[in-house]
């Protein structure tokens, strides 16, 4: 760590003002530490989803409304054909004007699912912010919970689609996702959502 420190120091001498210098280089080693103690945690909380006992069917069916934001709930699918050891749960929501939200949960208990979720969450350790002409992506908090935000403009129009993952409880992955919805929207909607319920299913 050291000698970064010292090899960072000489090669910024002769670099200009605008150009990365040792408070940059110091923040990126103190972002990795984090991120490494972070990893770390993870891994050890991994162990124990591997033996919990997945949320049961009827209780994942319970956590889909039967409308989000006033949009009906138009099908829903509990479980996976293809991947019989996960606990997961799909529904997708329509109103009147054909705008979508999709939902789906996914529990981290069992082999594939904590492999699952134990790569998303390492998506979550560090705070990021992208953007383009087209949109942005960020890491935020939402109602205290860790969540990555996502929007995409149509080139043409106003149109735009707008998704949010959330972690609960470091064991159920939410995604909620809306075409021609805006991210304030599907805030909105995850206001609607039992997560205290899920939180004690993790328990």
């Amino acid at each position: 760590m050291l000698f970064c420190l010292v090899f960072f120091i000489s090669c910024g001498k002769d670099k200009k003002k605008d150009e990365p210098g040792i408070l940059d280089a110091i923040e990126s080693v103190s972002d990795l530490n984090n991120f490494a103690k972070e990893a770390e945690k993870i891994e050890e909380e991994n162990e124990k989803l591997l033996t919990a006992t997945p949320i049961s069917n009827e209780a994942l069916k319970k956590l889909l409304p039967e409308d989000i934001l006033n949009y009906p709930r138009k099908k829903f699918s509990i479980g996976n054909q293809f991947m019989a050891d996960i606990a997961m749960a799909e529904a997708e929501y329509e109103n009147e004007n054909g705008n979508l939200i999709s939902f789906s949960i996914v529990d981290g208990a069992g082999e594939t699912g904590s492999a699952m979720v134990t790569l998303a969450r390492l998506g979550f350790t560090r705070d990021f912010e992208e953007q383009s002409d087209r949109g942005y992506r960020k890491s935020t908090t939402i109602n205290g919970y860790k969540a990555v935000e996502e929007v995409e403009k149509d080139d043409y129009n106003d149109y735009q689609n707008s998704k949010i993952d959330l972690m609960v409880a470091n064991r159920f992955l939410l995604s909620i996702e809306g075409e021609g919805l805006s991210v304030s929207q599907l805030k909105k909607a995850i206001e609607e959502l039992d997560l205290k319920a899920l939180e004690k299913q993790a328990n």
